[in-house]
């Protein structure tokens, strides 16, 4: 009997105590502590649901609004000037007049477009026959004109600046706090003044690898179709201009892949590069393909507001006596 009251003593003195602790030690208690579970529902969550609407309205408003429309070419429009026949009368021109065959950079003399044996058309297989047009591709302007208020109220971007130049390291144009994979750097590059606009685009959802200096390959998803059009009114050829290649996919019956060229005119480059390519035949850079206004870094976007080229057309006089009408279209592959 004394060994249980003894023990009932003990345990008395041992639950005084531990409410004691309890009692002086308030701050340590949390209101979950007086649950042994508790249920979570995120669909009662509106913070966390709004949360995630957010991320997936701007990176839809982004990708919709912008890159796509520039991507499958709806953003851009062609304007061609004016026809010039055999090489003699691009040579003539005003412009190659004030030019001349050679452009001084330093102490050396570069041929320039005007030059006939050593510029890019020196490669030009019919000289007398060879139609030369100048082309450019440009942002519309109703999509200028939006993509500011876009930028600005739609997806509430931040205004870096305007940067000279656009073939920055794209690690050295982020901020400290900047989120690969989620934030977005947006440049809109006017290419003839040679400036950049940039924009920074926070929590756009765009999840993409985090290393900014791996280039994107698809960069369009929109053939650009020059067709060729005889007296009759018929497309007599032609050839497409696609994501990675010149193709014959819109001309199977008269393909002129080796005949047509894009070749890329800049105002301050008298004295351009002519590389060959397999796959685009003879070309004055590396910018493929060469009709794309955009250029994808994944987390770093470049939006050209315009790219201006010759269009040549090397065909010998028997089929450019045929020839009644060139026009220049756009397909979309998506």
């Amino acid at each position: 009997m004394k060994f249980i009251i003894k023990h009932l003593i003990l345990l008395f003195i041992a639950v005084s105590f531990l409410d004691s602790f309890s009692n002086k030690n308030l701050s340590l208690k949390i209101s979950a502590s007086e649950n042994s579970g508790v249920d979570i529902n995120f669909g009662d969550s509106i913070g966390v649901n709004q949360n995630i609407n957010n991320l997936k309205n701007r990176k839809k408003v982004y990708e919709e609004e912008i890159i796509d429309k520039v991507k499958q070419g709806r953003a851009i429009e062609s304007k061609m000037g004016k026809a010039l026949f055999g090489l003699k009368s691009f040579l003539k021109e005003e412009n190659c007049l004030e030019m001349g065959p050679y452009s001084i950079i330093g102490s050396g003399q570069y041929p320039t477009w005007c030059n006939r044996d050593g510029g890019p058309f020196s490669n030009v297989k019919n000289p007398n026959s060879v139609i030369i047009i100048p082309l450019s591709l440009e942002l519309k302007s109703g999509f200028k004109e939006n993509l500011i208020d876009t930028l600005s109220d739609g997806l509430e971007a931040d205004y870096i600046g305007v940067i000279k130049g656009h073939d920055h390291s794209p690690d050295k144009l982020t901020g400290p706090d900047f989120k690969f994979g989620q934030d977005q750097l947006l440049g809109i590059v006017d290419h003839d003044r040679r400036l950049m606009l940039l924009y920074q685009i926070n929590d756009a959802g765009i999840y993409r690898n985090n290393k900014l200096n791996n280039f994107f390959i698809k960069r369009s998803s929109y053939d650009l179709v020059i067709d060729l059009i005889n007296k009759k009114g018929i497309t007599d050829g032609g050839v497409s201009f696609g994501e990675n290649k010149k193709s014959c996919s819109n001309h199977p019956k008269n393909c002129l892949k080796n005949n047509i060229h894009l070749m890329e005119y800049e105002d301050n480059n008298f004295s351009p590069d002519t590389v060959y390519d397999e796959n685009w035949g003879y070309v004055t850079g590396r910018f493929f393909p060469p009709h794309v206004l955009i250029k994808d870094f994944g987390s770093l976007q470049k939006i050209f507001l315009s790219r201006n080229y010759y269009l040549i057309i090397d065909i010998n006089e028997n089929q450019l006596k045929n020839i009644s009408r060139i026009n220049v279209r756009k397909i979309s592959n998506e």
